[in-house]
Protein backbone atom coordinates (compact mmCIF):
# COMPACT_ATOMS: atom_id res chain seq x y z
CA UNK A 1 0.00 0.00 0.00
CA UNK A 2 1.51 3.01 -0.98
CA UNK A 3 2.07 6.04 1.72
CA UNK A 4 -0.23 8.95 2.10
CA UNK A 5 1.51 12.06 2.30
CA UNK A 6 0.42 15.75 2.46
CA UNK A 7 3.26 17.32 1.28
CA UNK A 8 2.54 19.46 -1.65
CA UNK A 9 4.48 17.71 -3.89
CA UNK A 10 2.29 14.65 -3.32
CA UNK A 11 1.04 12.85 -6.74
CA UNK A 12 3.71 14.92 -8.68
CA UNK A 13 6.54 12.79 -11.10
CA UNK A 14 10.27 13.42 -10.03
CA UNK A 15 10.65 15.58 -13.04
CA UNK A 16 7.95 18.10 -12.48
CA UNK A 17 9.46 18.17 -8.32
CA UNK A 18 12.73 19.26 -9.86
CA UNK A 19 11.09 21.84 -12.43
CA UNK A 20 9.35 23.74 -9.19
CA UNK A 21 12.02 23.72 -7.26
CA UNK A 22 14.57 24.89 -10.05
CA UNK A 23 12.53 27.63 -10.50
CA UNK A 24 14.12 29.37 -7.40
CA UNK A 25 17.33 29.09 -8.08
CA UNK A 26 17.59 31.84 -10.85
CA UNK A 27 15.91 34.40 -8.36
CA UNK A 28 18.45 33.75 -5.84
CA UNK A 29 21.21 34.26 -8.61
CA UNK A 30 19.12 37.32 -9.33
CA UNK A 31 19.03 38.71 -5.96
CA UNK A 32 22.87 38.43 -5.45
CA UNK A 33 23.76 39.93 -8.51
CA UNK A 34 21.25 42.91 -7.95
CA UNK A 35 22.59 43.13 -4.18
CA UNK A 36 26.05 43.19 -5.49
CA UNK A 37 25.54 45.85 -7.77
CA UNK A 38 23.69 47.95 -5.89
CA UNK A 39 26.33 48.20 -3.67
CA UNK A 40 29.07 48.83 -6.08
CA UNK A 41 26.80 52.04 -7.37
CA UNK A 42 25.97 53.04 -3.83
CA UNK A 43 29.95 53.15 -3.62
CA UNK A 44 30.48 54.88 -6.75
CA UNK A 45 28.50 57.61 -6.52
CA UNK A 46 29.86 57.89 -2.53
CA UNK A 47 33.35 58.23 -4.39
CA UNK A 48 32.10 60.89 -6.85
CA UNK A 49 30.31 62.90 -4.23
CA UNK A 50 33.48 63.18 -2.11
CA UNK A 51 36.99 63.36 -4.01
CA UNK A 52 40.04 62.69 -2.03
CA UNK A 53 41.06 65.67 -0.29
CA UNK A 54 45.26 64.76 -1.41
CA UNK A 55 45.33 66.44 -4.57
CA UNK A 56 47.10 69.15 -4.80
CA UNK A 57 45.71 72.07 -7.03
CA UNK A 58 48.94 73.94 -9.16
CA UNK A 59 51.20 70.88 -7.85
CA UNK A 60 54.09 72.04 -10.61
CA UNK A 61 53.92 75.64 -9.63
CA UNK A 62 53.73 74.94 -5.91
CA UNK A 63 56.50 72.90 -6.05
CA UNK A 64 58.69 75.23 -8.04
CA UNK A 65 57.69 77.76 -5.17
CA UNK A 66 59.04 75.15 -2.45
CA UNK A 67 62.42 75.03 -4.37
CA UNK A 68 62.26 78.83 -4.18
CA UNK A 69 61.84 78.49 -0.23
CA UNK A 70 64.72 76.23 -0.35
CA UNK A 71 67.00 78.51 -1.89
CA UNK A 72 65.94 81.37 0.42
CA UNK A 73 66.28 79.13 3.74
CA UNK A 74 69.89 78.62 2.05
CA UNK A 75 70.86 81.84 1.97
CA UNK A 76 69.57 82.90 4.89
CA UNK A 77 71.74 80.34 6.45
CA UNK A 78 74.98 81.88 4.64
CA UNK A 79 74.42 85.06 5.95
CA UNK A 80 74.58 83.58 9.26
CA UNK A 81 72.27 85.89 11.48
CA UNK A 82 70.82 84.75 14.30
CA UNK A 83 67.72 86.04 16.46
CA UNK A 84 65.86 85.63 19.72
CA UNK A 85 62.34 86.08 20.62
CA UNK A 86 60.67 86.85 24.10
CA UNK A 87 57.45 87.75 25.89
CA UNK A 88 57.57 89.81 28.82
CA UNK A 89 54.48 90.57 29.68
CA UNK A 90 52.28 92.74 26.95
CA UNK A 91 55.63 93.59 25.12
CA UNK A 92 57.15 91.06 22.82
CA UNK A 93 60.77 91.98 21.96
CA UNK A 94 63.12 90.12 18.96
CA UNK A 95 66.62 90.70 19.07
CA UNK A 96 68.51 90.23 15.27
CA UNK A 97 72.18 90.13 15.61
CA UNK A 98 74.90 89.74 12.38
CA UNK A 99 77.56 86.84 11.88
CA UNK A 100 79.96 88.69 14.39
CA UNK A 101 77.11 89.09 16.86
CA UNK A 102 76.48 92.72 16.59
CA UNK A 103 72.87 94.28 16.77
CA UNK A 104 71.33 94.80 13.22
CA UNK A 105 69.47 98.06 13.36
CA UNK A 106 67.17 99.65 10.59
CA UNK A 107 65.64 96.35 9.30
CA UNK A 108 61.99 96.96 8.53
CA UNK A 109 59.92 94.10 10.76
CA UNK A 110 57.12 92.36 11.00
CA UNK A 111 55.60 89.76 13.31
CA UNK A 112 52.22 87.42 12.62
CA UNK A 113 50.69 85.95 15.26
CA UNK A 114 49.24 82.40 14.17
CA UNK A 115 46.52 81.25 15.69
CA UNK A 116 46.88 77.21 15.20
CA UNK A 117 43.05 76.21 15.39
CA UNK A 118 41.03 79.54 14.92
CA UNK A 119 42.10 81.83 11.90
CA UNK A 120 39.73 84.29 13.21
CA UNK A 121 41.88 85.23 15.55
CA UNK A 122 45.45 86.11 13.92
CA UNK A 123 47.15 89.33 14.01
CA UNK A 124 49.73 91.13 12.41
CA UNK A 125 51.98 93.48 14.22
CA UNK A 126 54.82 96.18 12.58
CA UNK A 127 57.91 95.85 15.25
CA UNK A 128 59.54 99.08 16.28
CA UNK A 129 63.34 99.07 16.06
CA UNK A 130 64.79 99.89 20.06
CA UNK A 131 68.37 99.84 19.11
CA UNK A 132 70.95 97.72 19.47
CA UNK A 133 69.25 95.13 17.38
CA UNK A 134 66.41 94.81 19.13
CA UNK A 135 62.60 95.38 18.16
CA UNK A 136 59.50 95.33 20.14
CA UNK A 137 55.60 95.38 19.49
CA UNK A 138 52.71 95.43 22.00
CA UNK A 139 50.78 92.40 22.39
CA UNK A 140 46.46 92.65 21.84
CA UNK A 141 45.97 89.28 21.57
CA UNK A 142 42.52 88.27 21.62
CA UNK A 143 42.96 84.92 23.22
CA UNK A 144 45.94 83.34 25.74
CA UNK A 145 47.71 80.01 25.04
CA UNK A 146 49.94 78.23 21.59
CA UNK A 147 50.21 80.74 18.81
CA UNK A 148 52.47 80.09 15.99
CA UNK A 149 54.95 83.56 15.76
CA UNK A 150 56.03 84.33 12.08
CA UNK A 151 58.64 87.23 12.23
CA UNK A 152 59.97 88.88 8.47
CA UNK A 153 62.83 90.94 8.93
CA UNK A 154 64.50 92.92 5.51
CA UNK A 155 67.85 94.81 6.34
CA UNK A 156 69.19 96.18 3.68
CA UNK A 157 67.96 93.95 0.92
CA UNK A 158 68.66 90.91 3.02
CA UNK A 159 65.26 89.14 4.31
CA UNK A 160 65.37 87.04 7.71
CA UNK A 161 62.57 84.86 9.14
CA UNK A 162 61.91 83.30 11.82
CA UNK A 163 58.79 81.24 12.62
CA UNK A 164 58.29 79.16 16.09
CA UNK A 165 55.77 78.14 18.49
CA UNK A 166 55.11 80.23 21.58
CA UNK A 167 52.48 79.97 24.38
CA UNK A 168 51.58 83.51 24.94
CA UNK A 169 49.78 84.11 28.63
Amino acid sequence: MPAISSSPEAGLSRAEIDRRRGRIVPWVIAAFYLTFMSTLIAFVVIAYQHPPSDVTEEAYEKGLDYNTAIDKGQAQARLGWTSSLSVDGKVMTFVLRDAAGQGLDGAVARVWFVHPDRSGLDRSVELVGAGHGHYTARLALPATGQWDIHITAEVKGQQYQLAQPMEID
